[in-house]
């Protein structure tokens, strides 16, 4: 029996020799990141002028995201030992915001034809109902001594959804002619007693769905072979947008197909590895997109009836998003 008993030891710490080399030699592996952080910023709803107006726009709304806090995960196969030698890797994040108020919303209008004044103003509280945030990317990873160079594609899906609520209102009077009657397009100077109204209530809602992808390019230096700095960079035309614009007081809704312009986004990320399984890193990233438009339409009441074509809309974004997570490898 003791025979038996020190064979059965000797066999066990034989596997396990054998084990662990066969695990560290595993090449790629796969990873998991609880993501915790906010994302602080705007997106931006514009008309352009179809007529006789002077300014270049002729409505500029602002939804504001002052902060929104998420969560969310990503999924990464890569290389366990990237530095050694090239290879591949690919990954898919997720973040969902967590709704609530999140700053103003500001309307603009400008419908003077004589000048380029601003003749309506509003200003609400404003509601982010949702924000997600869904990227893949794939690519290949080049070291070279302690730094590691990665070219990859950058496919990403963006949802975002608010409703302005309560607030103020300040409209420019219009001029008058002989006969006491309005006349369209002439208005006195916003600050010479204009309308103001008090909002209550929900007032307007909006959301945009984004699609873009984008080529991009990452550096990054390894410390003390512990820590790992890495700064990335994307850009592209290739965008597209969708606006779905609710005005409750008129009950009109506005459906914008938008597509084209560009979109940028500059990144930084911090890393600690802890463990050969276990690491820490935190993040930041600016996403911009600029020049998106396409046709607008609209339908009454809100909800009914076919779009009909009208004028000319876009849509811009300006988000920064920071958070820090877990990196478990499995």
């Amino acid at each position: 029996m003791k025979n038996i008993t020190v064979f059965a030891v000797l066999v066990i710490i034989l596997f396990c020799t054998q084990h662990v080399p066969a695990q560290e030699q595993r090449a790629y592996a796969v990873s998991v990141r609880p993501l915790f952080g906010l994302v602080s910023g705007h997106a931006e709803e514009l008309v352009y002028p179809a007529g006789d107006t002077k300014a270049p726009l002729l409505s500029e709304l602002l939804w504001n995201m002052k902060p929104v806090f998420f969560y969310g995960v990503l999924l990464d196969f890569s290389q366990i030992r990237p530095i050694e030698r090239w290879g591949f890797f690919s990954n898919i994040s997720v973040k969902n915001g967590i709704p609530g108020p999140s700053g103003n919303h500001e309307n603009r209008d400008w419908m003077s034809v004589e000048n380029t004044n601003i003749t309506h103003y509003s200003k609400h509280d404003n509601y982010t109902r949702e924000l997600l945030l869904l990227d893949a990317s794939a690519g290949f990873s080049f070291p070279h001594k302690k730094l590691l160079f990665k070219t990859y594609v950058n496919v990403s899906y963006m949802r975002f959804s608010f409703y302005g609520k309560d607030g103020q209102g300040t409209y420019a009077r219009q001029q008058m002619d002989s006969f006491n009657n309005p006349v369209p397009g002439l208005f006195y100077p916003i600050t010479s007693n204009p309308y103001v109204v008090p909002w209550e209530g929900k007032v307007i809602s909006y959301s945009q769905d984004w699609l873009y992808v984008a080529p991009g390019i990452s550096a990054g230096y390894y410390f003390f072979d512990k820590f790992f700095a890495e700064l990335s960079f994307i850009a592209s035309p290739l965008v597209f947008c969708v606006g779905l614009d609710e005005h409750k007081t008129t009950n009109v809704q506005y459906k914008d197909n938008m597509r084209g312009g560009i979109l940028l986004e500059p990144g930084l990320r911090l890393s600690y590895t802890a463990g050969r399984w276990l690491g820490i890193f935190w993040d930041i990233s600016w996403r911009f997109a600029n020049g998106t438009r396409g046709a607008s339409y609209n339908r009454s009441p809100i909800g009914t009836g076919a779009y009909i074509k009208e004028g000319e809309a876009g849509a811009g974004l300006s988000i920064m998003t920071t958070g820090f997570g877990l990196n478990v490898r499995l």
